[in-house]
């Protein structure tokens, strides 16, 4: 059922436009599938954000459809989970009963990267005088295999320089990021002399200048091949993804 719960909600004067579902705010049946090779057709501009609430409201060829969040009460959560067999049943039960579990879905398998991870992690973390935590690198490689990456940077920045230069904007946004990155000690100026076996790590900004807020998000490339093909992330242990997917396939 979507919503889960009813609500109240108030449309003040967009009350006048036409919605896909004049009862989005009841609980009901989903009465079709769309899949998400079509969804962007179906879009016509237009998008509003309902005052005092967490709603949006996106124009569609159906009528405007809501979505967003909603206040949700925290009585009846129900759970669902898979019990193998009853020796299974009477000992996860116990457990649960007695707190020492929270869920009764089975345990991740791990890989091998995975537990080398979290073993580097036990072994090298330490925490700052702020509380944040700092872990060396955990390198299966020797990063001193790392080929030149100074000219690839450098080619890479001045073409992002050029396009900052076309929205002054943009150009304003990168420069606050930038002072405020060297304000929280996250970069420093080197000495050309202490640049040898350096990684030099390409950013460009992904920029929206429709966005109400975060208009420009910065993204460091270490996946950026030296003149020898490797990579600072190449010789990393990949940890795996912490969190579980959302979709499980490529529909809505």
């Amino acid at each position: 059922m979507i919503p889960s719960q009813p609500f109240n909600v108030s449309l003040g004067n967009f009350s006048r436009e036409k919605l896909a579902d004049e009862n989005f705010n009841i609980p009901g049946n989903i009465d079709l599938l769309l899949g998400a090779e079509i969804f962007y057709e179906i879009l016509l501009p237009g998008q509003t954000n309902l005052l005092n609430t967490k709603l949006i409201f996106q124009n569609t060829v159906f009528g405007y459809i809501a979505s967003g969040s909603i206040p949700v009460s925290s009585e009846n959560k129900p759970h669902c989970g898979l019990i193998k067999d009853n020796v299974d049943l009477e000992k996860t039960t116990r457990r649960f009963f007695w707190g020492e579990i929270e869920n009764v879905e089975p345990e991740t398998i791990k890989n091998k990267e995975t537990i080398i991870c979290e073993e580097h992690f036990k072994k090298n973390h330490t925490r700052d005088s702020t509380g944040r935590y700092i872990v060396s690198m955990p390198f299966k490689k020797d990063p001193n295999c790392l080929g030149q990456s100074k000219d690839i940077a450098l080619k890479k920045l001045n073409s992002l320089w050029n396009s900052l230069k076309r929205e002054p904007n943009y150009l304003k946004l990168y420069r606050d990021f930038l002072k405020e990155y060297k304000e929280l000690g996250h970069m420093q100026e080197v000495d050309e002399r202490e640049e040898c076996g350096m990684y030099f790590i390409p950013h460009l900004g992904v920029y929206r200048s429709d966005k109400k807020t975060s208009k420009l998000r910065v993204v460091f490339n270490a996946s950026s091949a030296t003149t020898n093909g490797y990579s600072l992330n190449s010789l990393q242990y990949n940890g795996g993804v912490a969190q579980n997917d959302l979709f499980n396939n490529g529909s809505l």
